[in-house]
């Protein structure tokens, strides 16, 4: 693969060895992407060198030959949305987000409405938007992207509930966004998402008590 450049969203990241890292991205352009990114810990680490969190970067990759990782050599954060970061409620979501999104995808499977959803929910968590209803309107976009989503005219929901879903579905991010979502239709909502989601996975989502106070 000749070198690559994209806009991307950090998904999750671990150690390897002494000064370098492990990560997973969702990038605009090539899905999930998994990379090792040298020097990025120790002492003569750049701080830019190890992302954060919550932020557009951008980044520049290339394939390593006999392995599944690609080299990352370069990464740079465009924005980095540091209400998330400082807000507990607001950073408990987007983990929730990153969650679903890595264990739902895989490498190289380029959907750009997942890619779109991720950077629009970390924009909406930065501002005032509720977290609640971020975490609501991103699972059913979400579930939509990833054709899982039933539709919301084959569910048997409140008027609340059923009106509230047709905005999620046909609404942009930020009209959608607007929606003041009752705890009762939030409920009823999530019991919806919650069911999809755990009957597509293995597994419990390691993030899914974390918030559980968030219309749960």
């Amino acid at each position: 693969m000749a070198i690559q450049k994209t806009d991307a969203v950090l998904l999750k990241k671990k150690d390897l060895r002494e000064t370098s890292l492990i990560l997973t991205f969702f990038t605009r352009d090539f899905g999930k992407v998994h990379g090792v990114l040298k020097g990025a810990r120790g002492n003569r680490s750049r701080a830019s060198a190890n992302p954060l969190f919550f932020s557009l970067d951008h980044i520049v990759f290339y394939e390593k030959k006999n392995s599944d990782l690609f080299i990352i050599s370069q990464c740079d954060a465009l924005k980095t949305f540091l209400n998330v970061l400082r807000d507990w409620d607001r950073a408990s979501v987007a983990y929730y987000i990153l969650e679903l999104v890595d264990v739902f995808t895989e490498p190289g499977e380029s959907i750009e409405p997942i890619f779109e959803g991720l950077l629009n929910s970390l924009m909406l968590l930065d501002g005032n938007k509720d977290p609640g209803v971020i975490a609501r309107l991103f699972e059913v976009k979400f579930l939509m992207a990833m054709g899982l989503w039933p539709g919301a005219e084959d569910l048997k929901l409140s008027k609340g509930s059923l009106s509230t879903l047709a905005c999620f579905e046909k609404d942009s991010w930020q009209a959608a966004s607007k929606i003041n979502l009752t705890r009762d239709v939030g409920e009823e909502i999530k019991k919806i998402t919650s069911s999809i989601i755990a009957d597509n996975l293995d597994r419990p989502l390691k993030t899914a008590s974390v918030f559980k106070t968030l219309y749960h």
